[in-house]
């Protein structure tokens, strides 16, 4: 079943996991839904595809049919009034706190465990390992990795996740992972994650002449905008990168690793007296 922490939008959840409950049970009708909850089925239709909105009242109900425990029921009935709201100041306090209700559930690495992010082979490995059937012959992971690192790299890289519990042993000479997700805990003022996010920028660069242009997918734009709409873009920024994740956990047959990096910074100071406030893309 879907995880409502994987959403920013609630009904797309409650779509999802009507899809889903419908595959397990055969009963699950609009109608079921509107008997268990007391909202007409004919609205939950509209809700369903976006075009309108529950009413508050209706909350406890879905919270007790998709079985929510108590920090998913939170988050539920917050993402509600971050869908509903318009306010710009409400918005952003409620994507933190949906941020942090996120956090609650995701293992928080604290020092020293940024030694994780102090290799980007870490990280690698570490996802390669979630996708391979035989993980016992550490040369072939090794090399598996693009660029491949070297057998003594790949064994430190090892002793890191197996130091932290990050991975554990499979009964087969392998090893499985233990967390699926991991998290710094927001925009953490670490060396090791300055140098993990260099590090893949460097990866990124060097793309451009390891691979086909089929296998990635590099592009660039510089536009303005006016800075107190700064976080709404980096909240647009999350949102989709947290889409790319939910896409990407739908996945039954993953055979590859790929690194995303998205970067919006700077190219100018604050131009006080600014001829235009229309916003422009340049390139």
């Amino acid at each position: 079943m879907p995880d409502v922490l994987d959403y920013l939008e609630y009904r797309e959840f409650l779509k999802d996991w009507f899809l889903e409950s419908k595959k397990a049970n055969s009963f699950t009708s609009y109608r079921y839904l509107g008997q268990k909850t007391g909202v007409d089925p004919a609205w939950l239709v509209r809700v369903f595809q976006k075009e309108g909105h529950l009413n508050e009242e209706a909350l406890p109900a879905f919270i007790r049919l998709c079985g929510f425990d108590d920090p998913r029921a939170e988050y539920f009935r917050t993402l509600y009034r971050f869908c509903k709201t318009k306010a710009k100041a409400s918005l952003s306090e409620l994507y933190c706190r949906l941020m942090e209700l996120r956090e609650m559930e995701a293992r928080v690495l604290t020092s020293p465990e940024f030694m994780y992010f102090g290799n980007w082979a870490c990280t690698a490995l570490r996802a390669v390992i979630g996708i391979s059937e035989d993980t016992a012959n550490l040369s072939a992971l090794a090399g598996s990795l693009n660029p491949p690192v070297s057998q003594d790299d790949a064994r430190n890289a090892l002793e890191v996740l197996k130091q932290l519990n990050l991975v554990e042993p499979d009964g087969k000479g392998g090893w499985d992972i233990t967390q699926q997700i991991v998290t710094t805990g927001g925009e953490v003022k670490s060396s090791a994650v300055r140098d993990f996010h260099r590090r893949t920028l460097e990866l990124a660069q060097e793309s451009l002449d390891r691979h086909e242009t089929t296998e990635r997918d590099v592009s660039s734009i510089v536009f303005t905008v006016d800075e107190a709409d700064v976080p709404e873009f980096k909240q647009r920024i999350e949102e989709f990168r947290r889409g790319l994740l939910q896409f990407a956990k739908k996945s039954t047959q993953a055979n590859r690793v790929y690194a995303l990096n998205v970067s919006m910074f700077p190219l100018s100071n604050v131009i006080e007296n600014p001829a235009s406030s229309d916003p422009k893309e340049v390139s």
